[in-house]
Formats: structure tokens, sequence, C-alpha cells
């Protein structure tokens, strides 16, 4: 009888102490920070792009030939999106507007760099951004 209650005992307090140790465990595979300079490059296009991360959160400026215009997004488990929309700095486009809209998605690439795609008011593209030293 004894063995069975010690049994019962170290079957539901074992799980218990191994689960708050766990809990308690430092993170070992944690998304790096991506705040910085970076030059992204867009099929033809390469533009200077700044990144802050606080938490997952992302703000920054995309910095193209017409002027800088404010982006903010998410970087989370290596994957990347931000968005942004500038005045275009006059230039006209289909609709006869001049705003230029970006919406970017990608991933964290094994050699640092973030790539993905990218869709806007111009056109779509295939980009690649690189941490400037």
């Amino acid at each position: 009888m004894r063995q069975i209650s010690a049994t019962i005992v170290l079957a539901t307090v074992l799980p218990l102490v191994v689960g708050s140790v766990s809990a308690h465990s430092p993170k070992t595979n944690a998304d790096p920070d991506v705040s910085g300079i970076w030059t992204l490059s867009a099929e033809g296009y390469v533009l200077p792009m700044t990144l802050h991360q606080e938490g997952t959160r992302l703000t920054g400026t995309l910095e193209i030939t017409h002027g800088a215009f404010p982006i903010a997004g998410e970087f989370k488990k290596g994957r990347i999106h931000f968005a942004g929309t500038s005045d275009g700095g006059g230039i006209r486009h289909d609709d006869n507007s001049n705003e230029i809209d970006v919406a970017a998605i990608g991933r964290l690439q094994p050699d640092g760099s973030l790539a993905g795609t990218m869709v806007t008011t111009v056109g779509d593209f295939t980009w690649r951004a690189v941490r400037k030293e």
C-alpha cells in the first residue's frame, strides 16, 4: 500500500516540478533583433531602410527616390512584414494619384539577410535586404 502511494505522489509531483523548471528555462531560439540600417534591393531599385524593433513590433523608414516614408510591421519567428504609404514626391500613377503604397512580407535568411515579396502601387517585386556594417 505504501509503494502505491509513493508511486502516485511521484506521478503527480514530478510533472509539476519538471514543468516548472522548463517554464522558467531561458529561450535558446529567440529571434535576433533586426534594428539597424539595411540596404533593400528590389529588382533594380536599391533603397536604404532603417528598422527599429521593440519586442516583435517594427517601425522605421524606407527611402525611395522621392524621399523617405514611414513603415510599420512585425518581426516574429523569423518572419517579417511591413507596410507604409508615401506621398510619392509628386509622381503621378495610373489612378492620377501620387501616393505610393508598399506592403512586404519576407523571412530571415540563413546568411542574416531578409528576403521576400513586395506589392506596391508601382509594381510587385522580389526583394532582399542586407544589414549595413
